[in-house]
């Protein structure tokens, strides 16, 4: 390797001095910046270099030459971008789509050709196939090395290993489809990365002159350079001075080593002469704080020695934090404050919600996730559809789009009628096919809700249109049938839209993306895609695209742990230091392990671990006035490490300052938006804009309105259901969402019946049996005719199962006549009838108790009007009754259990004088078919009916009086509540005052 005769590596004692010595290499000529680039990991580290170098305290004599003429900051990408362009002739691009295609077309030829792979050919892992094809070569390895290595170490023992025999296997086929690539690549005009570096070390003219390394190497940064760009480096022609700016802490990390030994050997060390700066101050939490009120010694001791501030979350972190500055004794110029984290999310989104409701502005640089962009969400709801093969679930959500657009005969499909179609579907039992789409809109009639009928056309027309498009013969075809239905009906923000900029923006982004995709499959493989082939490529590159909006103007900053040793600030705030986010965990790759891979130059996590180290330390002493770390000790609720390297946070030699907060920022404090509505909300002048419009708008409404906790108007006395009183019971305000709104239940659609529907169907099923027993003369059944009750049973039973659908049959035939490990319905029905023993002198079948009756509570006597139907009354022998309820699921909890006790009270009234006698209840109970017991009994007849009516009363009485609390009996329960979209949540077990 040949090194210029300038070529530097500038030794910088800290951050600060690090940023002085990246200005003193820069040209002094500004004629001269056009020839000189300065690499950085990042785009928002490109952009704090920038604003640090135009700095007039940094530079205030070249202050007006800094403003006109900057070199090139670039990332790495970007440095190759710009070599690109510069070459003569400036040869096109060969994007990472047109990569990508070739890359599969390569893969399918080698497996073709004899190279099976030992995995399926998925869209994901063509990507990471690419990855290491590219990491290969940027680590100076061609393709002979990779397959001459890894052939030599698992070949020996493939004949008996068959992990090593399936590594071989994957070798070989890589080797091919890496072969057949680099062919495919020479054959193309485009140039990717690898071949701008072969042009650029030919090139007749100097590209750049001067460049100046801000960046380490890949073992110390997984944003860093590899050897490969090093060696180009070196040897790119024209190039007169290359300088690598380092801290101190870096090099002795290894970094100073791999220099002179591999990656530039010969480098002159010069030191940049200008001393460190004075170190900040560590802000650590107050020991009395920390420890709490009432602790030992113990524990007071290792408050003293803590250096980080430690939170439930992350939400909390930042929460506490801006809590900080807003009550902060010696405050910092926000703009003059940085937040660092290692990664952007989720702390750019927190920040968003944090941020805004403490009123403290802020800015950002960092990329987001092009993903997360509403837009793109919008895109991705198309595929999702065409994947799941438009189900109900994924063509709801299509078509509730805000950011599209669908119409019936110049009609807006309304938000009221795809409610309409979402029940009609589930009604249906519609599971998805755009052929059954088809089939149902064509056969709806007048009957079906005119709303449900219009977006059934519309959803037919949908799915149709869809399934045309990724139906087509090639892949161009196919991704442009998908562009054509996302612009005909995309909707048009207004001029006036706020969002505006940035949703044409990440519109701009996606469009490109599938048109480049369709472009690169034009070019290079026009073979049709199927639909996971085409659904998962689109959504793998939209997953790997970012997105930088730029938040704020001014304000605190938030910064990555890339960027934040390029900017100058007073103050910044360490946060997220978890075992998992710091140091940053190296990639693995998903082909070899790591033992395999350090034979062609992957480092381990031991090489990496001193350089993060070393990076953490340096960003310690990267402020001019203050720092202070966070941890937090829960992630998605599970428990968190604190990071390692909070154990050297010591040898940093930091003066140590205990944070006291000021008069006035306790618990207490209106620092948020959300305090000030909670403590004091009437305060004026505390709230301002959104929130205070919100406030205006619910004070109108009366902050102590009874109808805030359930309470609405008295009512005046109706006929009752018996069954909707027991939901009173299970949960008022189900209750009145059921029975009073009258609002239709959420329901998820099934393949089989719902649990309403089978209790049904069983009832109808038992009826029957039971008409047809007493018709062909038999009473109670016994032991001597159960043989003849079970036959009957399964007769009745498969005359009613043949007019179900096919997909239900087999279910239900197992719950009514049983199987080899279970017993049916049928038979635990018969088993608690045969141990009974009395006779019976009727049966009374879905018998209906309608009219008024009379209760009785605590000596107080009550009519009430009630409508409801019993399963079954067994009149028995010895002048009693027996109430029977059947269940397909379990017998309700006792508390709960209001209609067998009621139905008691009513059919003693109902039925006296019939058969010219009174009758008494002597038994009442369930037969559960999930229940072990054949029939779960009331524990005391007497003693059920007068719990029953005591409660009784009490819910009607409750009911009129207009109480509707959200207040399940068991807070389980609201998992399954069919009401999620309008119960008030934060409610539950909010008491009516009385």
């Amino acid at each position: 390797m040949i090194t210029p005769r300038a070529t530097r590596l500038v030794r910088a004692a800290d951050l600060r001095a690090y940023h002085r010595a990246i200005a003193s290499c820069l040209p002094e000529e500004p004629a001269a910046a056009r020839d000189c680039a300065v690499l950085v990991p990042s785009r928002s580290a490109a952009e704090e270099l920038r604003r640090t170098i135009e700095n007039v305290r940094l530079l205030p004599a070249r202050a007006e030459w800094v403003a006109r003429a900057l070199p090139d900051i670039v990332t790495r990408d970007e440095f190759y971008a710009r070599l690109r362009e510069r070459l003569p002739g400036a040869p096109a691009p060969l994007t990472a789509f047109d990569r990508e295609v070739l890359l599969r077309r390569s893969a399918h030829a080698a497996r073709t050709a004899g190279a099976e792979p030992p995995f399926n050919l998925r869209p994901g892992l063509i990507g990471e196939i690419l990855s290491l094809y590219d990491e290969l070569r940027r680590r100076h390895k061609t393709v002979a090395d990779f397959h001459r290595l890894m052939t030599g170490t698992l070949e020996s023992s493939a004949p008996y290993d068959r992990g090593a025999a399936r590594l071989l296997a994957q070798t070989l086929f890589l080797t091919s489809t890496f072969e057949a690539f680099e062919l495919a690549l020479a054959a193309v005009t485009g140039v990717d990365e690898h071949g701008v570096r072969a042009l650029a070390l030919t090139s007749p003219r100097p590209l750049y002159k001067r460049l100046i390394v801000t960046v380490t190497d890949q073992v110390a940064d997984r944003r860093g350079l590899w050897t490969a760009d090093f060696d180009l480096f070196a040897r790119m022609p024209g190039v007169e001075a290359i300088d690598v700016v380092a801290t101190e802490a870096i090099l002795e990390s290894g970094y100073h080593q791999r220099l002179h030994e591999s990656l530039l050997p010969g480098i002159e060390d010069v030191r940049f002469e200008e001393p460190g700066s004075p170190p900040p101050v560590l802000v650590v939490p107050d020991p009395a704080a920390a420890s709490g009120e009432g602790a030992d010694s113990a524990s007071t001791a290792r408050a003293e020695l803590r250096r980080s501030f430690v939170y439930r979350d992350r939400e909390e972190e930042l929460a506490e934090f801006a809590r900080a500055l807003k009550t902060a004794s010696r405050p910092t110029p926000l703009g003059r404050i940085a937040v660092v984290f290692q990664r952007p999310l989720p702390y750019l989104y927190l920040a968003r919600q944090v941020f805004e409701d403490a009123q403290v502005p802020y800015q950002a640089l960092d990329a987001l996730p092009l993903a997360a962009e509403p837009y793109a969400a919008a895109v991705d709801l198309v595929f999702s559809a065409i994947a799941a093969g438009f189900t109900r679930a994924a063509l709801l959500e299509l078509l509730r789009c805000p950011h599209l657009n669908f119409t019936t005969d110049g009609q807006q499909v309304t938000r009221e009628g795809l409610h309409a179609l979402d029940r009609y579907l589930v009604q249906m039992k519609y599971l998805g096919g755009a052929d059954r789409l088809a089939a149902l809109s064509a056969a709806a009639k007048t009957t079906v809700d005119p709303g449900a009928r219009a977006g059934l056309a519309v959803a037919a027309a949908v799915a149709a249109e869809l399934t045309a498009a990724a139906g087509a013969l090639t892949a161009p075809a196919q991704i442009d049938g998908i562009l054509t239905f996302i612009t005909a009906r995309e909707r048009k923000p207004l001029a006036g839209d706020a969002w505006r900029a940035r949703h044409m923006r990440a519109r701009g982004a996606v469009l490109a993306a599938l048109q480049m995709l369709r472009d690169a499959h034009d070019v290079h493989d026009p073979s049709a895609l199927s639909v996971w082939e085409l659904s998962g490529s689109v959504r793998r590159w939209i997953d790997g695209q970012t997105f930088s909006p730029r938040l704020g103007a001014a304000g605190v900053m938030l910064l990555d742990a890339s960027a934040a040793p390029y900017t100058d600030v007073d103050e910044i705030r360490i946060v997220g230091l978890s075992e998992a986010d710091w140091p940053e965990r190296s990639p693995r790759s998903i082909f070899y392990p790591q033992s395999l891979l350090a034979q062609l130059g992957w480092p381990g996590d031991q090489d990496r671990f001193p350089a993060a180290r070393a990076k953490f330390q340096d960003l310690l002493r990267l402020p001019r006035r203050r720092v202070s770390l966070s941890s937090f000790t829960l992630e998605d609720d599970s428990i968190v490490s604190p990071s390692p390297l909070l154990e050297d946070v010591d040898a940093a030699s930091l003066p140590i300052e205990r944070m006291v907060a000021a008069p006035g920022a306790g618990p207490g404090s209106r620092v948020f938006v959300h305090e000030a509505l909670a403590l004091d909300p009437l305060q004026p002048g505390v709230l301002r804009g959104e929130a205070a419009d919100w406030l205006a708008l619910r004070s109108s409404r009366g902050l102590d309105d009874p109808r805030q906790r359930g309470r609405t108007a008295p009512r005046a006395p109706v006929t009752y259901a018996v069954s909707r009183l027991e939901r009173y019971l299970e949960c008022p305000f189900k209750y009145y969402a059921a029975n009073i709104l009258r609002l239709p239940e959420e329901r998820d659609e099934q393949a089989w019946m719902t649990p309403q529907e089978r209790g049904h169907f069983v009832h109808i099923v038992f009826e029957s049996f039971f008409a047809e027993w007493q018709t062909l003369g038999h009473g109670a059944i016994t032991t001597a005719n159960v043989p003849d009750a079970i036959a009957l049973f399964d007769t009745v039973a498969e005359r009613h199962l043949a007019g179900l659908p096919e997909g239900d049959r087999a279910l239900e035939r197992t719950l009514l006549l049983g199987s080899a490990v279970a017993a049916g319905f049928g038979e635990r029905a018969f088993a608690f009838e045969i141990e009974d023993g009395i006779p019976i002198v009727e049966r009374l079948l879905e018998y209906g108790l309608e009219g008024t009756f009379r209760f009785e509570a605590d000596g107080v006597a009550r009519e009430i009007s009630l409508k409801s139907k019993a399963d079954r009354i067994d009149l028995l022998a010895d002048g009693t009754l027996r109430i029977v309820d059947y269940k397909t699921g379990r017998a309700p909890e006792k508390k709960r259990s209001l209609q067998l006790p009621i139905y008691g009270v009513c059919a003693e009234q109902a039925l006296a004088g019939r058969h010219g006698r009174s009758w008494t209840v002597s038994r009442a109970g369930y037969i559960a078919f999930k229940d072990k017991a054949a029939f779960t009994a009331l524990p005391s007849a007497s003693k059920a009916l007068a719990e029953g009516q005591v409660t009784l009363l009490a819910v009607v009485d409750a009911i009129e009086r207009g109480e509707f609390p959200v207040r399940p009996d068991e807070p389980f329960m609201c998992n399954w509540c069919p009401y999620p979209g309008v119960c008030r949540k934060d409610y539950v077990g909010d008491e009516i005052e009385k």
